[in-house]
């Protein structure tokens, strides 16, 4: 016999999952809930709803012979439970149920993801409409965050920032202080790696970003936005939503750098212009487009090329790629790059137990006071980077 839950149920994956969550917290619109063919139809036609500009319509029409069994089953008021991983992780009411125009579906917000394989973004013939409701929804914590903060400190001028920090470093870092100094609030988006690219956990990356908060800047002007469920925003791929995210979010400015993917940069009469800049006025949203941050050996410090005299010989560029390949070789990037604290963090989560006696390491490599300390494998990385700086015999 079928359970009842089978028959009143879809499976989603985790990209349509974080899409339900990103819609329901009105990340995308203040409209949250899945649109009916009407509404869709006017997005079609106009870009806008009610007056917003729409890129992408809400239609959920999940694929599979189950998933469409159900939808064509249930009726105005149902529950259906949403099946991600195994887990319920929240429901749809239902409002109608109508056939989904497969000819919009470049226009649907869960097949935005460029990057996501075919086989994931597959739509079955049938659409429901209705509200959403998912569980455990730490999105929502961080929007109730948001405005208490606004209320309590009487910000005025918030300012967004999308990061994979994928390895966090110190371009990262001066973006961030640079951001800050023109702003009440910050809100760091923190988004997700794609496949291939994704080195760290998410859960790290974040541990990551809250350690440097609490380290190095002052902790009441940044916010970490984690849209973990969601590949959406993924190597910078759809500009568009990130605009619209940091609106929707209460941000005034969205800072962006000059080699942000998608964001078609052009000069003209000699002034920087973007693909973005549509938004401006239906948003009132600033995009900030901000030159390329790099280490020049002259200056003898963390520069822009905007403002730097000397030339690209000089200069040690930020690639996220090669801190990547170094930090997955188990090799600390130079102090320079990355600090060493943070390089330390991640490289003891990416290589755990990698010695097999950690404690004569450092004590044949390292100073002490005398007493036995035991060490942790972050600390010997910390003390080692400490050695590599020792210049008297250099």
């Amino acid at each position: 016999m079928t359970s009842s839950r089978k028959n009143n149920a879809v499976w989603i994956n985790d990209e349509a999952f974080g899409a339900l969550d990103l819609i329901e917290n009105q990340i995308f619109s203040k409209f949250n809930r899945l649109m009916n063919e009407n509404e869709a139809n006017e997005i079609y036609e106009t870009g806008f709803l009610a007056g917003e500009p729409m890129p992408y319509t809400f239609v959920f029409a999940p694929h599979g012979k189950c998933n469409q069994e159900t939808i064509k089953n249930a009726s105005k008021g149902d529950h259906i439970e949403l099946i991600n991983g195994g887990k319920v992780v929240g429901y749809i009411e239902v409002g109608e149920v109508f056939k989904f125009n497969a000819e919009k579906s470049s226009q649907n917000i869960f097949r935005a993801n460029e990057a996501a394989p075919a086989q994931q973004s597959q739509s079955g013939e049938l659409a429901v409409s209705g509200e959403i409701k998912i569980y455990d929804d730490k999105l929502a914590e961080v929007r109730k965050l948001i405005e208490e903060v606004k209320r309590e400190q009487n910000v005025r001028k918030i300012s967004a920032i999308m990061l994979t920090a994928e390895p966090f470093n110190r371009a990262h870092e001066r973006l961030i202080r640079m951001t800050i100094d023109s702003s009440d609030l910050v809100l760091l988006f923190l988004l997700k790696s794609h496949g291939a690219d994704e080195m760290m956990s998410f859960s790290l990356k974040k541990s990551v970003l809250e350690y440097f908060i609490q380290n190095y800047v002052p902790k009441n002007r940044l916010i970490i936005v984690p849209f973990e469920n969601s590949n959406l925003f993924s190597s910078h791929l759809n500009p568009t939503l990130e605009c619209i995210a940091a609106h929707r979010l209460g941000a005034h400015k969205l800072i962006v750098g000059q080699n942000h993917a998608g964001i078609g940069m052009f000069y003209d009469h000699n002034v920087a212009h973007t693909v973005l800049e549509r938004y401006k006025n239906d948003l009132n949203l600033d995009i900030v487009v901000l030159p390329e941050l790099v280490y020049c050996d002259e200056c003898k410090t963390l520069v822009s090329t905007k403002t730097c005299p000397h030339g690209q010989h000089h200069h040690i560029k930020y690639h996220a790629q090669t801190l990547k390949t170094l930090l997955l070789a188990g090799i600390l990037p130079p102090a320079i790059l990355m600090r060493r604290d943070i390089s330390a963090m991640i490289l003891s989560e990416l290589f755990p137990n990698r010695f097999e006696n950690i404690q004569k390491l450092c004590d044949d490599l390292f100073p002490s006071n005398g007493l036995l300390e035991k060490q942790t494998e972050r600390e010997f990385y910390e003390n080692l980077m400490k050695l590599y700086q020792t210049t008297s015999l250099t």
